[in-house]
């Protein structure tokens, strides 16, 4: 009777052992797709469909992307979860934009708020409360602490004027990196740890000098793969989210980009 009673005992510890395995296994391969998208209006001309989406499109991406089971995190949720182990959804995904659009505010946030959905948006420093790049009006700073305040959107650097990293002298590289962290940190009252890098340019001069800078989180642009644990230690991969992209087509993309 003894010897069974340890038979079953050492039967459940061996199924416990089997099951913690495969748990941590599939853990530790958990891949990351972040979208990349821009700015959101109305209308636009097809030449500007590769950065620009209508409301109703971005909302049929954020219904495609719940129906299919993927829960947006932030970047400091990915970096808890690289650095300290942190939980993570079963199916994660990151929702980012670049430049910090007005309409980001007037369309995006609003619908995040709808689907109580989580966004990063990257911002240049300089244009904040601008329209003085592209012709399209960026959102101010209380604007954007309207959208942080939220818990959903998050602000991060996309430098301070936009230009390509990887073509600067060390001064002005320098002052895109840190002035933008510092204006962000000022009037968000927040640490920033994520850089976007812009046009995705950047070498590893400009790595090494972000990282000094004190981004624990750089992003590029590649428009093919998914973020892993070990990611972390390189600029992240990010795919860009056109306007002519319909929502079955943003979940084949996703899905492509996980295998």
């Amino acid at each position: 009777m003894v010897i069974l009673m340890l038979k079953k005992v050492l039967f459940i510890i061996f199924a416990l052992f089997l099951f913690c395995g495969v748990v941590f296994a599939e853990g530790d391969g958990v891949k990351i797709p972040v979208l990349m998208y821009h700015h959101i209006a109305t209308e636009y001309e097809s030449k500007n469909a590769l950065v620009t989406i209508t409301p109703d499109e971005f909302n049929l991406h954020l219904w495609a992307i719940r129906n299919e089971g993927y829960e947006p995190i932030s970047f400091g949720d990915y970096e808890e979860y690289a650095q300290n182990g942190k939980q993570l959804p079963a199916k994660p995904i990151i929702i980012a934009f670049d430049d910090g659009y007005l309409s980001n505010y007037e369309y995006a946030y609003p619908l995040l708020k709808a689907h109580n959905m989580k966004a990063t948006i990257f911002i240049i420093t300089s244009l904040v409360g601008t329209a003085e790049k592209w012709g399209i009006p960026h959102f101010d700073w209380q604007q954007a602490r309207e959208m942080e305040a939220s818990g959903l959107v998050d602000i991060e650097s996309h430098t301070h004027s936009h230009r390509e990293l990887d073509k600067l002298d060390e001064a002005s590289l320098q002052r895109e990196l840190r002035l933008s962290k510092y204006l962000i940190e000022k009037n968000m009252g927040k640490k920033v740890n994520v850089l976007a890098y812009p046009f995705g340019m950047y070498n590893n001069n400009v790595f090494s000098m972000a990282q000094r800078a004190g981004y624990t989180i750089q992003c590029k642009v590649s428009n093919a793969g998914s973020n892993k644990k070990e990611s972390i230690t390189a600029p992240l991969t990010r795919l860009n989210i056109s306007g002519n992209m319909t929502d079955k087509a943003l979940i084949k993309l996703i899905k492509k980009n996980l295998y």
